[in-house]
């Protein structure tokens, strides 16, 4: 890494701590020195800022519940603890498998400009006309599909998250 400055705690017309950065950050990309920071391993620096720090907690405790229930699997058990049904489905988000009773499909709200213009025609999405080249609406794009299936684990993880 080249010699900058530590970024931790800059903001507008704020200086960071100025002291010789030893890695930038997973997440927010911003350089930190060894007072602001944590350099982890397999590469997972996080600087010492909160939604930084929130998600490699978040990383962990993750990490940590799929080393725990993981073995379930190997037994041909649903992934959820305490519970002894056998394996069906599979989470789109942490690719262990449940019961039929552990996963259902999410909640997706839907954040794309489709709302807004109005723009699907037979489940393809417009792409946004000023992008186009001459404003031909006919070049469509496939429109997105969401995740099939998700755990109640990783469906309260997202909530917690947002």
């Amino acid at each position: 890494m080249s010699a900058q400055p530590c970024r931790y705690g800059s903001s507008f017309m704020r200086r960071g701590c100025g002291r010789r950065a030893v890695s930038e950050c997973v997440y927010c990309t911003r350089p930190f020195c060894a007072a602001h920071g944590e350099r982890g391993e397999d590469y997972t620096h996080v600087c010492a800022g909160r939604r930084c720090r929130a998600k490699l907690e978040d990383l962990r405790e993750q990490t940590g519940w799929r080393a725990r229930v993981a073995g379930s699997n190997g037994r041909n058990e649903c992934a959820m603890e305490a519970c002894r049904e056998r394996m069906r489905h599979q989470c789109s988000r942490c690719r262990l498998l449940f019961c039929r009773e552990h996963v259902r499909s999410p909640d997706i709200r839907d954040r794309s400009l489709k709302s807004t213009f109005d723009n699907i025609i037979h489940g393809r999405a417009l792409i946004a006309l000023a992008s186009l080249p001459a404003g031909r609406p006919e070049q469509l794009l496939p429109a997105a599909e969401g995740p099939s299936l998700i755990c109640a684990h990783c469906a309260t993880r997202r909530t917690r998250r947002s």
